[in-house]
C-alpha cells in the first residue's frame, strides 16, 4: 500500500487550507508496484480516522466526489481534498490506495477530524454577559465546527458590540482541549476597545462647503433623539472611510480637483461620546480650460462633443467625467466596438485650469454570435430570449448588454443575472453568455388590512410572475405568464379576483391579458349597496420607452340595492335596478417616475376614454373622459414636492346626463383626493350633486382636483408630510365653473412597513359649502401609492 496524497493538520491551520493543498498534491497517485492508478475502477472506498471520530463519514462523503465504481481520477482525489479542507471539518486528510487485481483499486481515506465543541466560553467581555453573548452567536447543538461557522459567531459577536458604542471591538478564538477525548471547548477572546458614539462630526479647513453640506455626503451620523431606530452616532470603520471618500467625490464634483482628506481624529466628550474631527484641505478650485480627443478613426469629435456633460468654462467634476466616458464606449459600443477603452489625460493649463483629452483605443468591430443561457431549470429559454434585443448576425451593441441585464432582472425571475461577451467561434464574432439563477416566483400570503373607508378587511392573495397556462406537468410554472388570485373578506365588502396576462402575446411584445371578479360593496354609501360581477379582456402595447396604450372590454352585472325606506322623490329611488353594462376602454399612461411609492422625481400621465352601451349594447349608454397625472421634484434636505390631480367628465348616449346611473357618477372626498372630507361627502343641494331627501351624496358629472404635497424624512423608513388639496364638483358635464370650491390643508405620516406602505392624514376644511364640511378627518390606509 503507498501514499497517495496527504498534508499535515498543523500546516493547515497555520497556513490554511490553501497551503494544505498545495502540500497535498505533491505525492503524485503511485501503485505498489509503481505504476500509475489512473483510469482503473475503485473497487472500494473506506474511512479510517487518526484519532477520535468526531464526524460521521457520510458527512464527509457529502463533500467529496470520488464513488465506489468510479475511475480513478487523480485531478478528482485534488478537488476532494479542497473540498474537505473547506468544509472545516478535517484537520488531517491522506488518500491511501492498494491494487486489486489489474485493474482495481480499493482506496481508503485516512483523515483528522476536527474535535466537537463541548463548550462555549468568553474571556475579556465586561459589557455583556456570557449568557448574552452565546445567544448572539446562535451556535447550536455539539458537533465540530467549520471555520465559517466560528467566523461567523465572531462577526456576530463584533456587530452586536458596534451596534452598542463599541467601534474598536476585536474578537479572536481559540480551541481549548478538554479531558473528555474528541472534545474541545470555543472560547471567544474579546478586546472590547472604549465605548465611541459619535456626539458631534466637525470639519476643519473646510472653507468652500459648510459643516452641514459635508455630513450630508456620509452615511456615518451624529447621535440624535431617535437613534434607536436610525442607529446613528454608531462608528463603523468600514463605512467611515467609504464616507471619506464621498466628501472627497463631493469637493471634487464641484472642482476640487486635489482634495485631500486627513486622518480622522476622535475627541473625547463625556459619557462615552465622541467628537469626530476631519482635517479637509481642499486645494485650489480648477476650471476645465478645454476638452479634446485623441486619435479616433470611428467617429469625428465634433459628432461627440454635443453629448459631453463636462465642457470647457465648467467647474471640472469627477463625476461628469465619468459620465462622459461611458458615453464615449456607449458610442462606440453601439457600433459594434465593445472592447473600445477611454483614458482621461488631465493636464495642467495654467493657475486653476485643466485640460482633458480623452484617449481612445477602439479596438476591434464584432458581430452577435451564439446567445447562450444557462442557468434557467424552470423559465423556457424562449422567455429569456425575447427580452434580449441582440440577434445572431447584428453588430454587436455593449450597451444593450446591461440593457439585457436590466430587462432580465426586472422580469424578477432570477438573482443574480449576468451578461457577458466572449469570443465567438469565428473571427470578427463575439458570442452573448446569460447566466441566470431561478429565485422564487410565487408566492402565497394571508393577513389583515385596514383603512378609513372599508374598516378591517382580511385577504388572501396567490400569484405566480412566472405562469405557464399549458405546463401542468411543471406546476405551472416557466411560461413568463402573470397569474393572480386575490380575496378580501370583510365586514363592508368582499372581494374575489383571478386574472392571467402573458405579456407577449403571438411572439410579439403586446400584452393580453384577463380577469373574472366579484365585488360585493358596502361602504359606498349609507343609502345604497353595490354589486358587480363579470369579466374583463385587454390587451396593452409599448408606446415609446417609457409609455404605453391599453385597450379594454369589459362585461359586468351591476346590482344596486336601494334601502326600501327611500321614497319616490330621492334621486336615488331610480337607481334601484339590474344592470348589464358592456364597456370599451382605452388609455394611453406614460410614467417616468422613479419610485410608484415614494417617487422623487419624474411624472406620470394617464388619459382614458371609456365608453358604455351604444353599439356595445347592455343597459348602461354613458362614456367618460378622464385625465390624471403627478408630477414629483426632490428638493434640498431630500425634502420631495408631489404635485398632482384629476380631471374627469361623464355624460349620457341616447337619453342623455338624466340618465347616467349612480355607478358611473364622479365622487370626490376621502384618503385619495381631498383629504379634509368623508369618503365621497362631497355635493351640493344646488347643483344637484346630493339628494335632497337622504342627504347623501349622489355625485356628479365634472369632477376636478389637485393636491400638493411636500414629505421630509423624519427617521429611516418614515417621512412626515404637510398638504393642500382643492378641487370642484358639478352636476353638469362639461361644466368647469367654479361656483363652489372645496379645499382642506393637513399633516401626515408615510410609513414604509413590511406588511406594505401606510399613510396616515389629518386634514381639515378650508372651503366648503355646508353640507359636505364635517370637521377635521382622519384617514389611513395601506398599499399607499401616488
Amino acid at each position: 500500500m503507498s501514499a497517495m496524497s496527504g498534508c499535515s493538520g498543523w500546516g493547515i491551520r497555520k497556513g490554511g487550507w490553501l497551503a494544505g493543498f498545495l502540500l497535498a498534491i505533491v505525492f503524485l497517485p503511485v501503485s505498489s508496484e509503481g505504476q500509475d492508478f489512473e483510469g482503473r475502477t475503485i473497487s472500494s472506498l473506506t474511512f479510517r480516522y487518526r484519532g477520535p471520530q468526531t464526524v460521521d463519514e457520510n458527512r464527509l462523503l457529502g463533500y467529496m466526489r470520488v464513488r465506489e465504481g468510479q475511475r480513478y481520477s487523480a485531478e478528482v482525489l485534488d478537488e476532494d481534498i479542497v473540498s474537505l479542507y473547506e468544509s472545516g471539518l478535517v484537520d488531517d486528510v491522506s488518500f491511501f490506495g492498494e491494487l486489486e487485481g489489474e485493474n482495481a483499486v480499493r482506496l481508503i481515506v485516512e483523515v483528522v477530524t476536527r474535535p466537537a465543541r463541548a463548550g462555549v466560553g468568553f474571556v475579556g467581555n465586561t459589557v455583556f454577559s456570557d449568557k448574552k453573548l452565546a445567544k448572539v452567536t446562535e451556535l447550536e447543538g455539539s458537533g465540530p465546527l467549520s471555520d465559517q461557522e466560528i467566523l461567523s459567531a465572531r462577526r456576530k459577536i463584533e456587530e452586536h458590540y458596534r451596534g452598542f458604542g463599541y467601534p474598536d471591538v476585536l474578537v479572536t478564538h481559540r480551541l481549548q482541549e478538554t479531558e473528555r477525548p474528541g472534545y474541545a471547548d470555543l472560547v471567544f477572546v474579546i478586546d472590547e476597545g472604549v465605548k465611541s458614539e459619535v456626539r458631534k462630526i466637525r470639519f476643519e479647513g473646510n472653507r468652500a462647503f459648510r459643516d452641514v453640506e459635508l455630513r450630508r455626503e456620509m452615511e456615518t451620523k451624529q447621535k440624535g433623539l431617535f437613534s434607536f431606530f436610525t442607529k446613528s452616532g454608531r462608528i463603523n470603520p468600514e463605512q467611515l472611510q467609504q464616507d471619506l471618500e464621498r466628501v472627497k467625490d463631493f469637493y471634487r464634483n464641484r472642482g476640487y480637483l486635489r482634495v485631500r482628506i486627513g486622518e480622522v481624529r476622535r475627541e473625547p466628550a463625556k459619557k462615552g461620546r465622541v467628537d469626530l474631527v476631519i482635517p479637509v484641505y481642499e486645494g485650489e478650485k480648477y476650471t476645465v480650460q478645454s476638452v479634446s480627443f485623441g486619435k479616433m478613426s470611428v467617429f469625428r469629435p465634433e459628432e461627440l462633443e454635443p453629448a459631453l456633460s463636462l465642457t470647457a468654462r465648467q467647474p471640472y467634476s469627477a463625476e461628469k467625467m465619468r459620465d462622459d466616458i461611458r458615453m464615449i464606449r456607449s458610442y462606440y459600443g453601439s457600433r459594434g466596438y465593445a472592447d473600445a477603452a477611454v483614458t482621461p489625460d488631465i493636464r495642467d493649463a495654467g493657475p486653476g485650469a485643466v485640460a482633458i483629452v480623452y484617449e481612445i483605443t477602439e479596438g476591434q468591430r464584432y458581430r452577435v454570435g451564439r446567445v447562450n443561457i444557462q442557468g434557467n431549470t424552470i423559465t423556457k429559454d424562449r422567455v429569456i430570449r425575447r427580452e434580449v434585443p441582440m440577434k445572431p448576425g447584428d453588430w454587436y451593441n455593449s450597451v444593450d448588454e446591461e440593457a439585457t441585464r436590466r430587462r432580465l432582472q426586472n422580469l424578477n425571475y432570477f438573482d443574480p443575472v449576468q451578461v457577458s461577451g466572449a469570443p465567438g467561434g469565428q473571427a470578427g464574432y463575439r458570442d452573448v453568455n446569460i447566466l441566470v439563477s431561478e429565485k422564487r416566483t410565487g408566492s402565497i400570503s394571508f393577513g389583515a388590512g385596514f383603512s378609513s373607508i372599508d374598516s378591517i378587511v382580511g385577504y388572501m392573495n396567490l400569484e405566480q410572475t412566472n405562469f405557464d397556462l399549458m405546463n401542468p406537468g411543471g406546476w405551472f410554472r416557466g411560461g413568463g405568464q402573470r397569474f393572480g388570485l386575490d380575496l378580501r373578506l370583510g365586514n363592508q365588502r368582499q372581494d374575489f379576483k383571478i386574472s392571467l396576462v402573458e405579456p407577449w402575446f403571438l411572439g410579439r411584445q403586446l400584452a393580453l391579458g384577463g380577469e373574472l371578479y366579484y365585488r360585493d360593496l358596502l361602504f359606498l354609501s349609507d343609502v345604497y349597496d353595490q354589486r358587480n360581477y363579470g369579466g374583463a379582456v385587454f390587451i396593452r402595447k409599448k408606446a415609446g420607452r417609457r409609455g404605453y396604450v391599453r385597450l379594454e372590454y369589459r362585461l359586468e352585472k351591476v346590482k344596486v340595492d336601494v334601502d326600501a325606506d327611500v321614497s319616490d322623490d330621492s334621486l336615488f329611488a331610480g337607481e334601484d335596478d339590474d344592470y348589464l353594462r358592456s364597456a370599451v376602454g382605452l388609455n394611453y399612461v406614460y410614467d417616468s417616475r422613479d419610485s410608484n411609492i415614494t417617487p422623487r422625481r419624474g411624472h406620470r400621465l394617464d388619459a382614458g376614454l371609456t365608453a358604455a352601451g351604444g353599439i356595445f349594447g347592455g343597459d348602461v349608454d354613458a362614456y367618460t373622459v378622464s385625465v390624471k397625472g403627478s408630477k414629483h421634484w426632490n428638493l434640498p434636505w431630500d425634502l420631495i414636492l408631489n404635485l398632482s390631480g384629476a380631471a374627469a367628465v361623464t355624460g349620457g348616449f341616447g337619453a342623455g346626463d338624466d340618465e347616467v346611473p349612480v355607478f358611473e357618477r364622479q365622487f370626490l372626498g376621502g384618503a385619495r383626493d381631498l383629504r379634509g372630507f368623508d369618503f365621497r361627502e362631497i355635493g351640493s343641494f344646488e347643483n344637484g350633486t346630493r339628494d335632497m331627501e337622504t342627504g347623501e351624496a349622489f355625485g356628479g358629472l365634472t369632477s376636478a382636483y389637485v393636491t400638493t404635497e411636500v414629505s421630509f424624512p423624519v427617521i429611516e423608513n418614515i417621512r412626515g408630510a404637510v398638504f393642500y388639496d382643492v378641487g370642484l364638483l358639478n352636476g353638469e358635464s362639461w361644466d368647469f365653473a367654479p361656483d363652489q370650491i372645496y379645499s382642506d390643508a393637513g399633516m401626515g405620516l408615510r410609513l414604509n412597513l413590511p406588511i406594505g406602505p401606510l399613510a396616515l392624514d389629518y386634514a381639515v376644511p378650508l372651503t366648503s359649502d355646508e353640507e359636505s364640511d364635517q370637521g377635521g378627518q382622519f384617514n389611513f390606509y395601506l398599499n399607499y401609492q401616488f
